[in-house]
């Protein structure tokens, strides 16, 4: 990742306990010990993803009592939709199936895919920082005196969302072994 958002693979490495480094030393559990920790690493960062998304949910009913409370009921429907895009989102994120390291898994990935998936993360990681800038405090306003001016920004955070949504859509593809081998 970036310098200001260490790598999480690396902090899952650095906080193996005694048990986890001793399987690490015996070549029957060394495979499965580096497929666990990565998997934990992709849930770690999938709940923070979720989290980052919740928020942006959070920042989206904001504007939606703004609206509601001028009596705007046409711009009403568009913010509660993107607000349900946003929640739908949230929840595919944080509770997509794993991949597992046993034999008979329903969805087998092998470390280089894991890596491979870790990596191209990143936009996804990245689209996601800048939905939650565009709808934070002060860059999500709403004028109740021009109503009609918020519409050109919810289809813009509604084109945001599905790209983010597209991505995700990739991402999954990939772990099921489809565009990634």
């Amino acid at each position: 990742m970036s310098q200001g958002n260490p790598d999480i693979r690396q902090q899952v490495e650095d906080n193996r306990g005694t048990l986890k480094k001793l399987q690490l030393l015996i070549p029957g559990l060394r495979g499965y010990r580096n497929k666990e920790d990565l998997r934990v690493s992709d849930e770690l960062l999938r709940n923070e993803v979720a989290d980052k998304l919740d928020k942006v949910k959070g920042n989206i009913e904001q504007l939606r009592k703004a609206v509601a409370s001028s009596g705007d009921f046409n711009n009403l429907t568009a913010v509660g939709s993107l607000i349900s895009q946003v929640q739908a989102l949230s929840g595919e994120v944080r509770h997509a199936a794993q991949g597992y390291a046993g034999w008979v898994a329903p969805i087998t990935i092998n470390e280089d895919k894991l890596n491979k998936l870790y990596d191209y993360d990143f936009t996804f990681v990245s689209s996601v920082i800048q939905l939650d800038s565009a709808t934070s405090a002060g860059s999500l306003n709403y004028d109740p005196t021009a109503p009609a001016s918020v519409q050109t920004t919810l289809r813009q955070l509604a084109a945001t969302v599905a790209d983010i949504k597209q991505k995700w859509s990739v991402r999954m593809e990939s772990i099921e072994g489809i565009a990634l081998n």
